[in-house]
């Protein structure tokens, strides 16, 4: 087993920069891993749940009107427009209206991503958050949002290379993991096709072997799926 340091740790009180509420929130510090699945999901020992909440509070989401964002709301500044398109679509969304009462762990990340295309955020750190909030999703076994989230996932992927100029790591794990994503969706067709993209990405580049190695291993298991 091995330590990581994953966002930032310790409670600490901060206040929303959309609506102004003040509110104490707990941040991962270091926490043990044994490896991870191959969309990247951490294995973290102990109860499901408890991995849930672990990768949970790597957003902070804010109680009152349910702002949320992966970075520390001390450095976040909002423009009057920000703020206001914000408000609006958080207000609007159909999820948040439905679970704000009971606030389940893949909620905020469901925010942040309504919180980030308001704020112009990278199509790529958006299918992040939608990543994200599927590994909590099968933590806590809620099998029909998981897929929904590597569905939003997958598309806002593709967006971001067919739209944003991803190079070396990042564009590799990319095209990876749309074939991935795809694949765990039943899409073993489309996830061949993809991972023979991400191979071509990474141009027997020695510091990712590593990914070479696991599209090699996906590929074959969606092969044999889809036979």
């Amino acid at each position: 087993m091995r330590a990581r340091t994953v966002g930032r740790s310790g409670p600490s009180h901060v206040t929303c920069p959309v609506c102004g509420y003040a509110f104490r929130a707990s941040h991962v510090g270091t926490y043990v891993t044994i490896g991870r699945e191959s969309d990247f999901c951490p294995k973290i020992p102990g109860r499901p749940s408890d991995g849930a909440r672990l990768i949970r509070n790597g957003i902070t989401m804010c109680p009152a009107c349910s702002f949320a964002a992966g970075e520390d709301f001390g450095g976040l500044y909002l423009s009057f427009d920000e703020r206001y398109d914000v408000e609006v679509r958080l207000e609007e969304d159909g999820l948040l209206r439905v679970f704000r009462s009971n606030s389940p762990p893949w909620l905020a990340f469901h925010a942040a991503e309504i919180c980030g295309k308001a704020r112009g955020a990278r199509s790529r750190d958006l299918g992040d958050l939608c990543l994200r909030a599927s590994w909590v999703c099968r933590k806590e076994r809620e099998r029909p949002f998981e897929s929904t989230f590597q569905l939003r996932a997958v598309r806002h992927f593709i967006r971001s290379l067919q739209d944003e100029n991803l190079v070396g790591r990042e564009l590799s794990v990319t095209a990876y993991l749309v074939g991935e994503l795809n694949r765990r969706l039943g899409n073993h067709r489309e996830a061949l096709n993809w991972y023979v993209n991400a191979g071509r990405t990474t141009e027997g580049d020695p510091r990712v072997a590593w990914l070479d190695r696991l599209i090699d291993k996906q590929k074959k298991l969606a092969e044999e799926q889809a036979a």
